[in-house]
C-alpha cells in the first residue's frame, strides 16, 4: 500500500525547497531482523539527487521527525533478500521493509544510472 499524500507532505517538509520526491517507502532498522521490540522506523525518500533517510518516532511510523542521513543517488538499495522478511542493506546496516515495497526499491535502483539499464537487444530498429 503506498504511503498517503499526508505522509508525502510531511516528508517533503523536511527536504530542501523544490526537491521532487521520486520514490518513498518505509523501513525499520533492527539489531535482530524479525524482532519488533528492537526496531527504529525510517522513511526512505528517493529524489533525483539523493536518497534521504528520515527518522520517525518509535510510536508513529508515518511521522518523520528529522533527516537521519543523506546518501548519493548512485547508492543501490537492492538487492532485497526475500528469504524470510524482505531485507536490504545500506552501509552494512540491515533494514526490513514490507513485500509491497520490493518493487519500489527495484525501480529506484533501476534509475541510478543509465549504465544500469540492460543493453538494447535490437539497436538497429
Amino acid at each position: 500500500m503506498p504511503l498517503s499524500a499526508v505522509v508525502r507532505e510531511r516528508c517533503k517538509a523536511l527536504l530542501p525547497p523544490g526537491t521532487e520526491i521520486r520514490y518513498l517507502f518505509p523501513a525499520v532498522a533492527s539489531t535482530v531482523v524479525g524482532m519488533p521490540l528492537f526496531t527504529k522506523p525510517f522513511i526512505f525518500v528517493v529524489t533525483d539527487e539523493n536518497i534521504v533517510m528520515l527518522a520517525c518516532s518509535w510510536l508513529s511510523h508515518n511521522r518523520p521527525k528529522s533527516v537521519h542521513w543523506t546518501y548519493e543517488r548512485s547508492l543501490r538499495l537492492g538487492p532485497v533478500d526475500t528469504t524470510m522478511d524482505p531485507v536490504f542493506t545500506v552501509d552494512g546496516s540491515p533494514f526490513q521493509t514490507w513485500d509491497e515495497y520490493i518493487s519500489v526499491i527495484a525501480a529506484a535502483d533501476a534509475e541510478t544510472t543509465r549504465d544500469s539499464f540492460p543493453p538494447d537487444p535490437l539497436p538497429d530498429l
